[in-house]
């Protein structure tokens, strides 16, 4: 993978070389999905938040691509500012800030006509849980990886959080459903859509590029669907899945 590929300074100068692809399955039997930029129209959970409060965290995310500061430390720099009369809000707070969030077009078209097929599906977010489970509910997944921000006893935010998803390093997740579910990584199947998600997409069977936000994905992906529309999705997964 070409690190100069990418727009912004890519974190592959950073991390540590990605595990070689496994061999791809003929038959898909669990389906990861990033969540921002993908199944929903927006290009970050953290970045939605931000905006909300007129702040920014590019200087974090600088620092963070460039190995200088680690995921924990990256959530405590964006939840340090997001402040109400100078102190943290409540995480029920972040519940309305995300209610202006959209789906993704053919978001639910996708996932009902996969629901018809025996596979299973899961979201796998370096986003916020709050988001994250709103919509693995919303389209009934099995399953959902993502960073928890941690409260005091009277649900306000502390600063600190829980990193499930660790934002470069995607693949070791996916070690973890392989492991959870007794898989071949060949037998699963991942969307994404920018370059942090190459790791997932690296270490599964099929990695789909969906509405790719550089070349840098494009170019890790065995697939791109350039069309920002979810249903395009569906031509793909199809052949390779099993019907209930």
């Amino acid at each position: 993978m070409d690190p100069d590929c990418t727009r912004h300074y890519c974190y592959l100068k950073t991390r540590d070389q990605i595990i070689e692809k496994p061999q791809f399955s003929s038959a898909i039997k669990t389906i990861l999905f990033d969540m921002d930029g993908v199944l929903v129209d927006s290009i970050s959970s953290w970045r939605h938040v931000h905006t909300h409060f007129c702040t920014n965290n590019d200087a974090s995310v600088d620092a963070y691509v460039r190995g200088k500061i680690s995921d924990e430390e990256f959530i405590r720099r964006d939840v340090s500012q997001w402040k109400k009369n100078g102190r943290l809000i409540y995480k029920k707070e972040l519940v309305t800030i995300f209610s202006s969030v959209n789906m993704m077009i053919g978001a639910r078209s996708l996932i009902d006509t996969l629901k018809l097929y025996d596979v299973r599906l899961g979201i796998v977010s370096a986003g916020i849980d709050i988001l994250a489970n709103k919509v693995g509910n919303l389209l009934d997944m099995d399953f959902v990886y993502a960073n928890q921000l941690e409260t005091d006893d009277y649900g306000r935010l502390t600063g600190e959080g829980i990193v499930n998803v660790p934002l470069m390093r995607k693949d070791v997740v996916v070690d973890r459903i392989a492991k959870r579910f007794g898989l071949l990584k060949g037998e699963i199947a991942a969307i994404g859509n920018s370059c942090f998600d190459i790791p997932l997409l690296r270490s599964v069977g099929l990695g789909i590029a969906f509405h790719p936000d550089d070349d840098c994905i494009s170019k890790g992906a065995d697939v791109v669907v350039s069309e920002k529309n979810l249903e395009n999705i569906t031509r793909v997964l199809i052949p390779y899945l099993n019907k209930k």
